[in-house]
């Protein structure tokens, strides 16, 4: 039995830091889409099989967490009834593209199912705090190569990125690190730096702390360098919460210093907060007299080389080659000039305002209790609760709230402890990163951006795990 445990355990090491480490290259091509098959996909094929074998040996363990057990189940059924009724009843997407997206689903998931038989003990929970500061070191470095070293760029922002290109940052572009797209950084470090300052703080270990807050800081300046104003508010709120749930009071004032101290010394995220407002001005201006229904915008073309930034593209779906040949696209960075803010925040609203989540609406609106089925409203939608009702409807919605309910009661009761156990303030860091990762998801598809949906599983799989330890203390 603990052999096995030994094995898995070092199966979720691997995962911690291969999956933000290692860049999206494609290695096969999905034919009707530009999602490729990666070595992740194959890590995490190699751990559900160990994982599996282990629920073999020792006569599935996993079964005895049977609430948890019963909420998956019941979200995994929504997910496929919506599929079977999008096959039989819809038919508007091939089949091929509902099974992709319903397994990448169960795929995501599973790693909440690893992670459970990985943590048996409270001494298993040092290993992944130990490899996550690993994975964020290596993921600050290389984002700083990428801004001062010119370190390639492995981007899926666009069809023609998502071949594989190796592309090189200019000075006007928001770095990806070893992630696919800025605003997959951002909304994975808002949640992972909300651990690591909590744990940080409350740990006893003076050079575990020391190694903490030191590595939070680099993380920090990194997530400000995505400019990611979704993913800067989410931390802020995120951390605000665990430090009242840990009752560090006094640590507020510093890091809401830190944060507006950087949101002012970052020159691109300081004008994309201001061309916010305005941009939702325009917006309500624009749904309050339009008579007729709002048109696709037309997105200003720019004749600026391909670069690795949030360039927007439309959803077709095209057959690349299997095996696509990295290509490197290198410029002078003194030859283009950088984009208006004002503009790069308009055209942003105006996707997401009055493209995509009206279409996930519509798609709601075609069968509020099924929705359309999985894969039927393109990759983005940029809203996961609104992609949720889309393709899956109230069955899937509901579902998967479902899940994040029964954290989210379970760690209430932690707050009114009078006397609480280090397992305690953990959950309670961990409801604080759940939160921010749950706002992320109003503007960001978090939980099926795959760097991004792994990490939220295998840490939903520790938190159920200090819950767990955390009820066994109260006897």
């Amino acid at each position: 039995m603990s052999k096995n445990l030994n094995i898995l355990r070092s199966v979720l090491a691997v995962l911690i830091l291969a999956i933000p480490l290692y860049p999206k290259f494609p290695l096969r091509s999905v034919t009707g889409t530009y999602v490729a098959i990666r070595v992740d996909d194959y890590l995490v094929a190699a751990a559900v099989i160990i994982w599996i074998i282990h629920q073999f040996r020792n006569r599935f363990p996993v079964l005895k967490n049977q609430t948890i057990i019963k909420l998956f189940l019941l979200y995994f059924t929504a997910l496929i009834v919506s599929v079977v009724n999008a096959v039989l009843i819809n038919q508007t997407t091939p089949i091929s593209i509902h099974l992709l997206h319903l397994f990448r689903r169960f795929e995501y998931a599973s790693l909440f199912f690893v992670t459970l038989s990985a943590v048996q003990t409270k001494n298993d929970l040092r290993y992944p705090y130990l490899f996550l500061l690993l994975a964020t070191i290596g993921i600050s470095a290389y984002g700083y190569g990428q801004k001062y070293f010119h370190f390639p760029v492995i981007s899926t922002m666009n069809e023609e990125f998502s071949k594989g290109q190796l592309l090189q940052m200019d000075v006007w572009t928001r770095i990806n690190s070893t992630f696919a797209g800025h605003y997959d950084l951002a909304a994975y470090l808002s949640c992972v730096l909300i651990i690591i300052a909590g744990v940080g703080l409350v740990v006893k270990n003076r050079y575990l702390k020391s190694a903490s807050l030191i590595i939070f800081l680099l993380g920090f300046h990194i997530l400000t360098l995505t400019a990611s104003r979704v993913s800067i508010f989410a931390f802020w709120g995120g951390i605000i919460i665990t430090l009242l749930a840990v009752k560090k009071y006094l640590w507020i004032f510093p890091i809401s210093t830190l944060v507006i101290f950087s949101m002012f010394n970052s020159k691109d995220l300081n004008q994309r907060l201001l061309a916010t407002i305005p941009a939702i001005k325009i917006q309500i201006n624009k749904r309050s007299t339009a008579s007729l229904p709002t048109p696709t915008p037309t997105l200003i073309p720019t004749t600026t080389p391909v670069i690795a930034g949030p360039i927007p593209s439309s959803p077709p779906r095209p057959v690349f080659t299997p095996t696509p040949t990295p290509t490197i696209f290198r410029h002078k960075l003194e030859e283009f000039p950088p984009i208006d803010s004002d503009i790069g925040v308009a055209r942003s609203g105006e996707i997401r305002f009055n493209v995509e989540w009206p279409r996930a609406i519509n798609a709601f609106r075609k069968n509020y209790l099924l929705g359309s089925g999985l894969g039927s409203i393109t990759l983005a939608t940029d809203n996961d609760y609104l992609r949720l009702l889309g393709e899956s409807g109230l069955f899937g919605f509901i579902s998967f709230l479902a899940i994040i309910l029964f954290f989210s009661l379970q760690t209430i009761a932690t707050f009114f402890k009078k006397k609480r156990s280090d397992t305690d303030n953990y959950s309670l860091i961990l409801f604080g990163a759940l939160v921010a990762q749950m706002a992320n998801a109003i503007f960001i598809d978090v939980f099926e951006a795959s760097k991004t949906a792994y990490t939220f599983w295998i840490i939903m799989g520790i938190y159920y795990r200090l819950l767990e330890f955390s009820h066994s203390d109260k006897r």
